[in-house]
């Protein structure tokens, strides 16, 4: 409001007021309107006392408004908590992984990832629960040689075979229609009168 009001005469202010007061007559009929019609009138109404208290030719001027500068140090007071909560927040990190468990992605290709595809379907796992695994029984040597012993990857247990594909969906043949589907001899729908 006072931005809109700002620099404006009393015979301004006064037909802004009449719009004001025209919105919240209709606005009577909306169950919807809420407190914002009554406000808006109501500071309206108080912007032009406060210029006509200023005599003829005043203006409406912000800084001479005790009520809207309060209302601006508490909006500029209720910023700067807000920035002050959100610097005291501790700034979110990366997520991590506890620290017995990494996630990687791998891409395995050419025919070691043909081949650990077809075991993985084989087993009933997916290939990343093959891998991982065959990671539970890494060693490494002295030199720095990774070992991979020979570990039994088994089938997976009940309960855990990947589902069964759906059967395809059956469609029933269209309905026929026309010259098309039933030749020249075709007279049109029949219509019972």
């Amino acid at each position: 409001m006072q931005r809109q009001a700002r620099g404006l005469t009393a015979k301004q202010i006064g037909a802004h007021l009449v719009a004001a007061r025209d919105w919240e007559r209709q606005a009577g009929r909306d169950e919807h309107a809420g407190p914002a019609v009554a406000w808006e009138v109501q500071e309206w109404e108080r912007i032009a006392v406060l210029v006509a208290a200023g005599g003829a030719g005043a203006v409406y001027d912000v800084a001479l408004d005790e009520r809207a500068q309060a209302w601006l140090a508490e909006a500029e007071q209720r910023r700067r908590d807000a920035r002050r909560v959100r610097q005291q927040r501790p700034v979110p990190g990366p997520l991590r992984s506890p620290v017995d468990r990494v996630e990687v992605r791998v891409v395995v290709p050419g025919e070691a990832g043909r081949r650990l595809a077809a075991l993985a379907e084989g087993l009933g796992w997916s290939a990343e629960r093959v891998l991982a695994v065959l990671a539970e029984h890494v060693q490494v040597d002295g030199e720095g040689l990774v070992h991979v012993p020979a570990v039994a990857v088994t089938a997976a247990p009940p309960g855990l075979e990947p589902h069964p594909e759906r059967p395809p969906a059956v469609y029933r043949e269209r309905p026929r229609y026309g010259r098309e589907d039933y030749g020249e001899g075709y007279g049109g729908p029949m219509l019972d009168w």
